[in-house]
This record gives structure tokens, C-alpha cells and sequence, in this order.
């Protein structure tokens, strides 16, 4: 299945992590759109304003999109950007779709060990701003699970060994910035595609998977 209702391409945004720009994910949007997904990159200013701000955001920027509200909307995230996508469909599920399909790539869903460890690093706050505690554990645990009519994808950047790239990060296996144990939300245990962090949202074979779940392959058998 590659179309929604009335024939049209199945919507998907596109968010990135902190310290990048929708740019970057142009490439991303524009393989999504040759395999059938009308995809299109979301902005925000990671150093600046809470999830929720962003999430809020995000509302209003689907707001212009003019989406039949008993359709299926997907999301493709980076890092952060599956926390801005949890915020919105906490204060917002309901207001575009029905049904949400969300893929995140390498998400700090339990809150970032390195985040953590750096809270008091002058260099931390001064690059990350107010990222730098969004993305405190105690900050992003706090945070309900995806709402009903919602299905998540976690794929997950490691190294393999068990150890991962970055010996900071306590918890095993990791992407060089967030632990595999970090990903994770209830009732969705990350998928391992491997990898570093940086570079998962570009990578062919892991927007191929990306593809078929927001196609809703999955679900057709």
C-alpha cells in the first residue's frame, strides 16, 4: 500500500535532532517521495523552547497541510525529533489524523545518558541550550507513552558488540550518542540496524525499512 485516501500519497514529516535543520533531511524527503510517501521536512530551533513548544509547532505547521482528519499520518525521526513528535501527539493526537505511523531513528525515548552526565558542562549548555536539559532523563521519562492509534518504529544505530562506540554511555550498546537501552518505549523494543548516529537518516537501507512501515506494508502481509 502506497496511497492513502482518494489515491493521494500517504503524508510523512520529517524531523531532525538537535543541532541540525531540516536541510539536511531534504535528501531523505526527496527518496521518500520516489517510493510513493509525500514527504516533507519540519523545522525547529533545537537550542531554543521546550518539546512542547515544538510540538506545538509542529501543529501548526500540519495545520497548513490541510489533511483529511480520518487518514494516517507518518512521521520519519532523528534523535531528538521523536521526542518533539511524542510532545505533539500528547497535546495534539486527533488534530490531523486518525492513525499515526512513527519511525524514529536512534530516539533518546528514556532520555540521553550523555545529557545527564554533561549538566553542569559549561560547553553542554552554551552548544545544546535548552536542549541540553530537555534531554535529561528526568526530564523525558516524565513523558506519557504515544497515545492510542499509534505505531512506532524504533530502528537503532550500534555498533554490535554490546559495548557500542562511546565508553560514557553506560548502558551497553550505543550509537556513539544515545544508548540502545535508551531507545526504547513501552511495548516497543528498538530494531538494531547498526551504525553510528550521525549518519542513520541517510542511510539507503534503513530508510527502505523506514519506507515500508510508513506504507503500511507491515500491516498488508
Amino acid at each position: 500500500m502506497t496511497r492513502g485516501l482518494h489515491g493521494e500519497r500517504r503524508p510523512v514529516v520529517l524531523l531532525h535532532g538537535a543541532l541540525r535543520s531540516p536541510v539536511g533531511l531534504w535528501p531523505t524527503a526527496r527518496w521518500l517521495s520516489r517510493r510513493g510517501l509525500d514527504a516533507r521536512a519540519f523545522g525547529y530551533p533545537t537550542r531554543r523552547g521546550t518539546l512542547e513548544h515544538h510540538g506545538d509547532a509542529l501543529a501548526r505547521f500540519l495545520d497548513q497541510w490541510q489533511l483529511p482528519a480520518d487518514g494516517t499520518l507518518g512521521f520519519l525521526t532523528h534523535s531528538m525529533g521523536g521526542l518533539v513528535v511524542r510532545a505533539y501527539l500528547l497535546r495534539h493526537a486527533g488534530r490531523h489524523a486518525a492513525h499515526h505511523r512513527v519511525v524514529m531513528l536512534s530516539p533518546p525515548n528514556q532520555g540521553a545518558e550523555l545529557a545527564e552526565r554533561n549538566r553542569d558542562n559549561p560547553l553542554m549548555r552554551w552548544l545544546y541550550g535548552e536542549a541540553a536539559d530537555q534531554l535529561r532523563p528526568e526530564h523525558v521519562q516524565r513523558m506519557p507513552a504515544p497515545p492510542s492509534g499509534t505505531d512506532v518504529l524504533v530502528l537503532a544505530g550500534a555498533k554490535g558488540d554490546g559495548r557500542g562506540y562511546n565508553p560514557l554511555i553506560s548502558s551497553g550498546d550505543d550509537d556513539g550518542v544515545v544508548g540502545v537501552a535508551e531507545m526504547g518505549l513501552p511495548g516497543v523494543e528498538p530494531t538494531v540496524v547498526g551504525g553510528v548516529h550521525a549518519f542513520l537518516q541517510w542511510r539507503p537501507a534503513v530508510l527502505e525499512r523506514a519506507a515500508v512501515f510508513l506504507r503500511g506494508e507491515d500491516e498488508d502481509g
